[in-house]
């Protein structure tokens, strides 16, 4: 809806500044001003998911808890000595995992939901020209991993977080096809920037406030390292973390 009331009222400029200016000296200037403002719009939105300006996506939780996610995983070391620090603070967290990982290592999906996690699909290939791809191929690769985590798991998925964040008009398309839920975030970690563990937990710990949806990443060594430090110091500064039944906490029904 977003991304067609800047498409509207950039046409509405041009037609305007065209009917009325078109013989002004501020003509090809004003026409310059207005595409540099679509098009600026138009990038925050593909950059920046949680402007929901493609598609809705929700990037606050339901109560004052904070959830962690984690993406680009399942990873065979990682993954598992983070269900294990989630396991020891009784934390439920969302893992958006790639089709493909999956399809190697079921084992730890099982796990994951065994342990009362939420899986979600985060593309089948996550190749970083996904975004690039037409509506038909995106649909294909995402009904890959939609496929892959039913045969796991025995249960149709309903969450979808976009590779590296980027969306766009197929991305809308995709989902909506797919019935998938977008699940965005309200504090990035950048633990894919960031390799220094103290720099990276100082940065989380100082950030993270109730309700906020966190975005980590289970396949990095950086992260797991400070996992159970940030948890702490998180907790003690009053932090609650999602724990119990989270499919009635997203209310994405």
């Amino acid at each position: 809806m977003k991304h067609r009331i800047n498409i509207f009222i950039y046409v509405l400029l041009i037609g305007l500044t065209s009917f009325f200016l078109s013989d002004s000296e501020y003509f090809i200037p004003l026409i310059i001003l207005w595409t540099i403002l679509f098009v600026a719009i138009l990038t925050m939105g593909v950059l920046f998911l949680k402007f929901n300006y493609f598609l809705p996506s929700i990037t606050r939780f339901s109560t004052e808890e904070c959830l962690l996610t984690f993406d680009d995983g399942p990873h065979p070391d990682f993954t598992p000595q983070v269900l294990d620090i989630l396991k020891e603070h009784n934390i439920r967290a969302i893992f958006f995992v790639v089709g493909e990982k999956a399809e190697k290592h079921p084992e730890i999906i099982k796990r994951i939901i065994n342990e009362g996690h939420l899986v979600g699909n985060h593309s089948f290939s996550h190749n970083k020209f996904l975004a690039m791809f037409p509506t038909t191929t995106l649909i294909e690769d995402l009904e890959k991993c939609q496929v892959v985590l039913k045969k796991i798991t025995g249960e149709e998925n309903k969450l979808f977080r976009a590779p590296i964040g980027y969306t766009n008009p197929n991305f809308a398309r995709a989902i909506k096809v797919l019935k998938l839920h977008s699940i965005g975030w309200s504090l990035r970690s950048y633990d894919t920037l960031k390799k220094d563990k103290k720099e990276l937990l100082n940065r989380l710990v100082s950030k993270t406030k109730p309700s906020d949806i966190v975005l980590l990443h289970d396949n990095l060594p950086q992260t797991v390292s400070m996992l159970n430090e940030y948890i702490e110091k998180s907790k003690g500064n009053g932090i609650l973390f999602a724990s119990g039944e989270l499919k009635n906490k997203l209310k994405y029904d």
